[in-house]
């Protein structure tokens, strides 16, 4: 008997028994319940088992079983062929296809055991990897083709292939780390790990058409994927876009030889990852649209909603980009059943989840894809949600339920994702099955095989050869003020605090002249770069910072210990250069490298938080219209803005200047030193001709570590060293130097109020570490208890801001020393904290010495630099007392075999899974990123070692053994009576048991 899930009109065979329609004879109607496809195409798509762990966090997982498969036409009835299984031989994978524009080849990743007999060209054809392979159908046909492939590698993975234009070769997606690897922080070469600590980190890269000379193209902290060619030339891919609180997966794209690199679209859109984009058809209803499929970050087997996206119009949703297309728009659910839609976040999918869509480029606009009904278990047999009452589909919805209530339920959401390709007509509304897998596995990544349109080659961006030989390239960012509606560099991030004396506001504003500019004001650059204007010196910008990132190293033990209390992962402080008048920049940075960059005030704290990781390749000249610039309209720092050089300028920097540079560029084409980033932040004003009458210069600014004019002003205590600032090392001896006649800790070593010391706590670090990051319980004033809420499916501890804030996200971007309540006790000033913390940590009574005045001015550079990385314990994983160190002996196959198999039904399946980020102010969740277990045994081997920083003596104080085996368990969950991993248990002893293999 077959179950059928009728949607409004729409047909879905229920996974469970589809199985039974792929013999079923083909009809030529268009009744909804038929299930043969008008125009059917020839298709390719892969078999794998449905127990592997998909997720958009994991690069490359694999199961036994996989294989690539053809299909003569997209009707259940026509035949179907096994390529693979030569090479596989029931034992391998297969991912990933991807069409030639001509449609007789098919490239695809396929990684099988070394030990299968296979062979192509007289070798052995498994490397025990991923590997790229071609199939090539021009001469033999659909199945009588042959096969080449076209990387070997023994070590490394490569996965997501797609054909380049004009023959040039290959894009994919590679953890090889080709160019990052020998190029990472402090001189170091080490494969990096992606920013949950899990797995070596996927990037794009580029190979010939023979398979050789494999160039890195892209160098993201986390994984980059699915790359396609658009009709354009460019590739467009799904970045991981993983920095602090920020936690999701973007649309973005980049030229092919990695140049341009940038957002397309959905950096602050609803939902949280976009997989799998593609093209829609050109010549269609939809052209210059995208089709994409949206999901959580975790525990949807990769599944979510068929999303169209108008990337060509708008640059966010609801962001059009121009006056001329509507305000609200920019992505939709193409189900007109708006009752009917999927569920594109987290939680149950009453009608079901979509995964790699594909779109035919046939004049139809007709969709393939994999789809998956939405199915349960219910007392352990598996039934269609539809036959659930509401009382259980709101029970098995709810993700904020306690989590033991949820596994006492009768009603489970745990059924392998059995999908099954099928055709959506967008026209017709209807969803037509195609291929059913078997029991046991799932049919994702259907790819029609027919020609279309090859896109223009598109030649490399032009690049300063003497700059590429430096291994540098140039950032230009023409203002600064040139900010998005949201002021994520404006008023928004301004209290009075950044108002100099007599100005009444820091960014002066206008009108906006640009037709296509649809804000309401914007900065006011001709008054703020004329020094005969006030706004000339209340301009808040002095700095830019940059940092590079210091990438988590693989086989490394002790990692989460190291980082500290914090979503950041380690950062280095690469120089600072000034900010001109008119909110331009100009500097060289190394190329191929993960940078972010910081707007500083006067004082040497951030602005914001760049939340992104932004690359210039070898000679690339990158030039932005602003800071989070709104992408649409031009530049503000242009035409008549950028060419009006004021009267009050120094004639010969005004006489310099020429058409279309910002004062930034023409002070570096006149001194070209400038563009290299300096140690300190100097700043003297070159522009006011102060000869002048009522002319005025900017205020010089001076932050040195040590030779600063007033001997008082430098540091006694360690200096950072190359822009890495540890905290034991740097932060903790301000609190307990001697300032003539007392510490900081003569006042605070209290435990039950505030802890400066060099104490160990509980952790291993220092007291006052913890003390700073991790704020103390609210107590209920009617019980005397401490606050609970639940979160997630735990009972957790409602917790006081700390006087440390190291929480950033998409939402909410703020500079973190300036919304930091320690900072504004120590600098004397009310900036970002909040009322909250303000309450929680009320200024210091008067009869107490004046805070403001205990660390002089290069103390507090230091201290706002360490916030402003993200509060991190250490921020070199290679320091000697940062406790990590290699792995030598704890075996991965060991783990898999005894202590994965714990971890996935203790942890993984309640609090320690991927939680990504949406537009919203963060919260303060009691787990992020801090261990993150997704099913997949490498990247799960990966992030248990960061748990482990001691393998000779006193094992059980590893976080792996201690926090679980510790009642409370997250710290601060309340009404437990037994630990989650209890001492002496059987699983407890299993994982001691390994450890202990690690040796001393």
């Amino acid at each position: 008997m077959k179950r059928i899930l009728k949607i409004s009109g729409f047909v879905f065979a229920a996974s469970a028994m589809i199985v039974g329609i792929a013999g079923c004879g083909s009809g030529g109607g268009s009744d909804s319940a038929t299930v043969t496809v008008q125009g059917d195409v020839p298709l390719a798509y892969v078999k794998r088992p449905n127990s592997i762990s998909m997720n958009p966090t994991n690069g490359a997982p694999s199961g036994a079983g996989g294989d690539l498969l053809v299909r003569e036409k997209s009707s259940p009835s026509a035949t179907e062929y096994n390529l693979t299984a030569q090479f596989t031989q029931g034992v391998g994978d297969a991912s990933d296809p991807e069409v030639s524009y001509d449609g007789k080849k098919i490239i695809f990743a396929m990684r099988c055991p070394a030990a299968n007999t296979a062979t192509t060209g007289g070798q052995p054809a498994c490397t025990g990897r991923w590997n790229i392979w071609e199939y090539d159908m021009t001469t033999g046909g659909l199945t009588g083709g042959t096969f080449r492939r076209l990387t070997s590698s023994t070590d490394d993975d490569d996965v997501d292939p797609a054909y380049l234009p004009a023959g040039r070769g290959f894009v994919f997606s590679s953890n090889r780390q080709t160019k990052s690897k020998i190029n990472q922080a402090l001189g170091h070469t080490y494969f990096a790990l992606d920013e949950y600590e899990r797995e070596r980190v996927f990037n794009l890269h580029t190979m010939d058409a023979q398979g050789g000379n494999i160039t890195q193209i892209s160098f993201n902290q986390s994984h980059d994927r699915n790359p396609v060619v658009r009709p354009n030339g460019d590739i467009m891919f799904s970045r991981w876009d993983h920095v602090g609180g920020r936690n999701h997966f973007k649309v973005f794209r980049a030229k092919p030889d990695g140049t341009d690199l940038f957002v397309l679209y959905g950096a602050h859109s609803e939902g949280n990852s976009f997989l799998h984009p593609r093209d829609m058809d050109p010549s269609g209803k939809y052209a210059g649209q995208l089709a994409t499929d949206l999901m959580p970050l975790s525990r949807t087997h990769e599944g979510g909603a068929l999303v169209f996206v108008d990337a060509a119009n708008y640059s966010e949703q609801n962001t059009p980009a121009n006056a001329g297309v509507p305000t609200q728009g920019g992505q939709i659910q193409p189900i007109t059943d708006r009752e009917k839609i999927l569920n594109l976040n987290g939680g149950l999918s009453q009608y079901g989840r979509v995964t790699t869509p594909y779109p035919l480029w046939d004049g139809t606009d007709r969709v393939l894809l994999a789809f998956r009904p939405c199915e349960v278990t219910k007392n352990g047999v598996v039934v269609a949600c539809a036959t659930l009452t509401q009382a259980e589909l709101d029970r098995v919805s709810d993700e904020n339920r306690l989590a033991a209530d949820a596994a006492a339920d009768a009603v489970q959401d745990n059924v392998p994702p059995t999908y099954a390709i099928y055709m959506f007509d967008p026209a017709l509304q209807t969803w037509r099955i195609v291929a059913a897998p078997p029991a046991g596995f799932m049919y994702t990544d259907p790819i029609p095989l027919q020609a279309r349109a090859e896109p223009n080659a598109t030649d490399p961006t032009n690049v300063d050869a003497t700059l590429a030989a430096q291994g540098k390239g140039l950032l230009e960012v023409r203002s600064v003020y040139d900010t998005d509606g949201l002021g994520r560099m404006g008023d928004a991030v301004l209290t009075a605090a950044d108002l100099p004396a007599g100005c009444t506001t820091a960014i002066a504003k206008t009108a906006p002249t640009d037709p296509l500019d649809l804000r309401a004001q914007v900065a006011d650059l001709k008054r703020m770069k004329d020094p005969a204007d006030a706004a000339y010196g209340c301009a808040p910008a002095r700095f830019v910072r940059a940092v590079r990132a210091v990438a988590p190293p693989s086989s490394m033990m002790g990692l989460r210990s190291a980082i500290g209390e914090t979503e950041f992962e380690m950062q280095q402080i690469l120089g600072y250069a000034p900010i001109e008048p008119d909110g331009s920049f100009k500097l060289a940075v190394p190329a191929d490298t993960p940078i972010a960059l910081a707007v500083i005030d006067d004082q040497g704290r951030a602005f914001q938080t760049h939340t992104n990781w932004i690359q210039v390749r070898p000679g690339e000249r990158r030039t932005c219209d602003g800071c989070h610039s709104p992408r649409r309209g031009g530049a503000l720092n242009s035409g008549t803005v950028v060419n009006t050089m004021p009267a009050a300028l120094k004639p010969a920097m005004a006489s310099a200047h020429q058409s279309g540079e910002t004062m930034a560029a023409t002070r570096a084409r006149l001194d070209a030193s400038v563009l290299d980033l300096a140690p300190d932040m100097v700043y003297t004003d070159l522009w006011a001709d102060t000869t002048q009458p009522g002319v005025t210069a900017r205020s010089a600014v001076t932050l040195r570590y040590s030779g600063n004019a007033n001997p008082a002003d430098d540091l006694v205590t360690a200096a950072p060293v190359n822009g890495i600032v540890n905290y034991p090392e740097h932060i903790q001896p301000l609190w307990t130097r001697n300032r003539g006649s007392n510490t900081c800790t003569d006042c605070h070593s209290d435990p039950a109020k505030l802890d400066l010391s060099a104490t160990p706590a509980g952790s291993g670090r220092v007291a006052s570490y913890e003390e700073l990051l991790i704020g103390d319980p609210v107590i209920d004033p009617q019980t005397g208890l401490p606050q609970v809420r639940i979160e997630e499916g735990v009972p957790v501890i409602v917790r006081q801001a700390a006087l440390v804030d190291t929480m950033a996200s998409e939402g909410e971007a703020l500079g973190l020393a300036r919304k930091s309540r320690l900072v504004e006790i120590l600098f004397g000033q009310t900036l970002m904290a909040g009322s909250s913390a303000l309450a929680t940590h009320p200024n210091p009574p008067v009869s107490a010495p004046n805070h403001a005045t205990m660390l002089n001015a290069a103390e507090k550079r230091l201290l706002a630099e360490w916030i402003d990385l993200g509060g991190k314990y250490y921020n070199d994983p290679f320091n000697g007392s940062a406790g990590v160190r290699a792995v030598t002996a704890l075996s991965q196959a060991t783990f898999e075999a005894q202590v994965f198999p714990i971890l996935r039904t203790t942890c993984a399946a309640g609090c320690h899974q991927a939680i990504g980020s949406t537009n919203t102010p963060a919260g303060t969740s009691f787990r992020q990123n801090r261990f993150v277990l997704t099913g997949d045994p490498e990247g799960d081997y990966g992030v248990t070692l960061s748990m482990i920083s001691n393998t000779c003596s006193n094992i059980a104080n590893n976080y792996l053994l201690q926090r679980p085996s510790t009642v409370p368990h997250p710290a601060g969950a309340v009404g437990q009576t037994s630990a989650v991993l209890p001492v002496g248990s059987a699983d407890y002893n299993k994982i001691l048991a390994w450890i202990a293999t690690g040796g001393c």
